[in-house]
C-alpha cells in the first residue's frame, strides 16, 4: 500500500492525502484511524482534523460507510487498485501533532494515516510531493527523494517527519553509533558545545544500559519563536519543540532542552521497548489503561535529570535545583493525600494531562520522579541502583518484546531490596497516599543533603495559604487555611489592602483585606493571618563531604 501526500493551498493548512490499495473482488476493507498517540494517554480523536473522505475504483465512486467515529468500512467492487481520499488539517504545533505552513511540513503519521485491519503488517510507503529544494528529516527508510517506506502500520506511525528548505542537520557518533541532530527553526546556540553536551549524556545512558538496539538515532527539534516545551519519544527518533528559540542562548532554557533531551533519549530504552504490557502492541483504536505510569514517566523524568548530573553536565548545585522545583510542586498540591501515583496513572485517560480539579490526583511525572529518587537511594544502601533495575527490566521486557506489569517492576526491585521492604514501599507511595517526606529525606539525608523548608516568598501563600498567578488569578487555595472559606478558585484580586493589586505589593501579616472580582461580581473581604506556615519553599543545603552520595552521583568529588 502507499500514500501520497500533497497540499493544493498550504496557507489552508489541509493536507491532501491519497491511499492506493491493492484489494480483492468483495473484500470488505476496514480503515482504523487512531484516536491516542504514543507517549500521551488520553484521547485525541484525531477523526475531528478529516474531511472529503471517498472512496474510488478505476474513477468510479465506491460506496463507504463510517461506523464508528473513526472506523471507515467500503467492499472493493472488483480485483484491482482501490484509491481512498480525503484531507487532513495540520495546524497543531506540538511534538506530538502535525504542521503545515510557508515554510514547512511537519508531520506525526499516527495524527492521519489509517491502519487497515488484518493488513498492519504489510510495508508502507509514502511519497511526498514537495519542491526539489526540500530536505526531508525522519527516521523511516528512504526509497527515493521524497519517497520513503515503513515495515509495517506501527513502524509508520511512530516515525514523524519534517520537511523544509531551511533543515539544518548536523550529528555526533557514540561507540559505532550515529545520533542526528535536525533543527527547524533559527538556531541561537553553539551547536559544536551542544553536540558535546549531547554526547555526554547519551554516553552516560548507554553506559548505563550497556547496550543500544539501533544504528542511528534522530532527534528533530522544532526550534520556536514563542514560548513553548514538549517532546515526545519514538523508536528511533524523538521531536522537541521548543521556544523562545532566541532563549537558548541563555543557560535557563539550555538546560530545558537539555533536560528534555535526555528525558527522551531514555525512553528509547524506557516505554518505547521496555513497555506496559496493555501497550504491547498499540491499539489506537480505544483506551489502553495501564497503572504503570511511575515506571514509564517516573523513572524517566527521574533518570533523565540525572544522567545530566552523573555526565558532568549539571554541578550538584543545579540539580539539586530542579529538585527542590519538584519538591515544591509535590507538597503545593495535596493531590497525594486523595490519590496514588498508581490510580493517577489510570486515571490519564479520564482527566488527561490537564491540573483538574483542586487536590484530586498526582503527577506521574513529578511525583513519579520523587519516588524513583527515593527507590534509587534505598538500593543504593543495598549497593545496587534503579539503573540496575531497569536493566533488568531491559532483559527481561524490553530487549525480549514482551509487556511488564506493576507487579513485574516490584518483583524486580524486590531483587535488590529485599521483599518486605519492597511490599511496604509500593504499599505506601505506589499504590498508596502516604507522604514522601517520611522516605525520601531521611534518604538525601544519608548522602548528606538536608532538606529545609521555609515560608513560601509571597506573604499571601505563606500566610494566608493563596496561591496566585502574575495576573492575579487565584490558582490554589490551602484547604487548612481560613482564606479556603472566604476565596474562590480563578478569583481575581484587584486590590491588596487598598492596593491595587501587582505581584509586588506589600502584604501584611496580622490582617488581608481584599478587593476581588468573582465571575463579574466585585467582593470585598477580610482573611485574618493564622499562625501556621501554609505554603512552604523547599531549600536543598549540602551538608559535608559524602562519599555515599559520590557514590550515587557518579561523581568522585562531588
Amino acid at each position: 500500500m502507499q500514500y501520497y501526500i500533497k497540499r493544493n493551498n498550504i496557507l489552508s493548512q489541509y493536507v491532501q492525502i491519497l491511499l492506493k490499495l491493492d484489494c480483492l473482488q468483495g473484500e470488505k476493507v476496514s480503515l482504523q484511524l487512531p484516536a491516542w498517540r504514543p507517549g500521551r494517554y488520553e484521547l485525541a480523536h484525531y477523526a475531528q482534523k478529516i474531511k472529503g473522505f471517498k472512496v474510488s475504483q478505476e474513477g468510479k465512486i465506491t460506496p463507504s460507510l463510517k461506523e464508528t467515529k473513526d472506523l471507515f468500512t467500503f467492499t472493493a467492487a472488483s480485483t484491482g487498485i482501490c484509491e481512498i481520499e480525503y484531507e487532513f488539517h495540520a495546524n497543531q504545533m506540538d511534538a506530538g501533532g502535525s504542521w503545515s505552513d510557508d515554510e514547512q511540513l511537519y508531520l506525526n503519521f499516527i495524527n492521519f494515516v489509517f491502519e487497515v485491519k488484518g493488513r498492519e503488517n504489510e510495508p508502507i510507503k509514502v511519497t511526498l510531493d514537495l519542491p526539489a529544494d526540500f530536505k526531508i528529516a525522519t527516521a523511516l527508510p528512504k526509497i527515493d527523494k521524497h519517497t520513503f517506506e515503513a515495515t509495517d502500520f506501527q513502524h509508520l506511525v511512530d516515525s514523524p517527519l519534517f520537511a523544509s528548505p531551511t533543515l539544518k542537520h548536523d550529528s555526533y557518533n557514540v561507540d559505532g553509533k550515529t545520533f542526528h541532530l535536525w533543527f527547524q527553526g533559527e538556531v541561537h546556540f553553539d551547536v559544536e558545545k551542544l553536540k558535546q553536551d549531547f554526547k555526554a549524556f547519551t554516553t552516560a545512558q548507554m553506559n548505563g544500559f550497556g547496550q543500544f538496539p539501533a544504528e542511528e538515532y534522530h532527534f528533530l527539534f522544532q526550534l520556536l519563536p514563542y514560548k513553548h516545551y514538549h517532546g515526545v519519544e519514538h523508536q528511533f527518533s524523538t521531536v522537541i519543540t521548543i521556544g523562545p528559540a532566541k532563549d537558548l542562548q541563555d543557560k535557563k532554557l539550555y538546560d530545558e532542552l537539555m533536560g528534555v533531551s535526555s528525558h527522551e533519549l531514555y525512553h528509547f530504552w524506557n516505554v518505547c521497548r521496555i513497555r506496559p504490557k496493555e501497550i504491547l502492541p498499540y491499539d489506537f483504536s480505544k483506551e489502553a489503561y495501564i497503572s504503570t505510569g511511575v515506571v514509564a514517566e517516573g523513572v524517566t523524568t527521574y533518570m533523565g535529570d540525572y544522567y545530566l548530573l552523573k555526565s558532568g553536565y549539571f554541578s550538584l548545585e543545579d540539580y539539586l535545583h530542579i529538585l527542590q522545583k519538584q519538591l515544591d510542586r509535590e507538597f503545593e498540591s495535596f493531590g497525594w493525600q486523595s490519590q496514588s501515583i498508581a490510580d493517577s496513572s489510570f486515571d490519564l485517560w479520564l482527566d488527561g494531562y490537564k491540573a483538574g480539579i483542586p487536590d484530586k490526583k498526582v503527577s506521574i511525572y513529578n511525583r513519579g520522579a520523587l519516588i524513583s529518587l527515593s527507590l534509587d537511594l534505598l538500593l543504593l544502601d543495598k549497593k545496587s541502583s534503579l539503573q540496575m533495575v531497569m536493566n533488568d527490566m531491559w532483559k527481561a521486557y524490553g530487549s525480549l518484546e514482551k509487556g511488564y506489569l506493576l507487579d513485574d517492576y516490584k518483583r524486580i526491585i524486590a531483587k535488590f531490596l529485599g521483599e518486605s521492604q519492597t511490599e511496604k514501599f509500593f504499599a505506601n507511595y505506589v499504590t498508596g497516599t502516604e507522604d514522601l517526606r517520611d522516605v525520601l529525606f531521611p534518604q538525601l539525608s544519608s548522602i548528606g543533603l538536608e532538606v529545609k523548608a521555609e515560608p513560601n516568598k509571597n506573604k499571601l501563600a505563606s500566610s494566608y495559604g493563596i496561591m496566585h498567578n502574575e495576573e492575579g488569578f487565584v490558582s490554589k487555595i490551602h484547604p487548612q487555611s481560613p482564606a479556603a472559606a472566604k476565596i474562590m478558585q480563578n478569583d481575581r484580586l484587584i486590590e491588596i489592602n487598598g492596593l491595587p493589586y501587582s505581584k509586588d505589593v506589600s502584604v501584611k501579616v496580622e490582617k488581608l483585606e481584599l478587593k476581588i472580582n468573582r465571575y463579574g461580581r466585585t467582593l470585598q473581604v477580610q482573611i485574618e493571618a493564622a499562625k501556621p506556615v501554609f505554603y512552604q519553599s523547599h531549600k536543598i543545603e549540602i551538608r559535608e563531604e559524602n562519599q555515599k552520595r559520590a557514590i550515587w552521583s557518579g561523581h568522585p568529588n562531588p
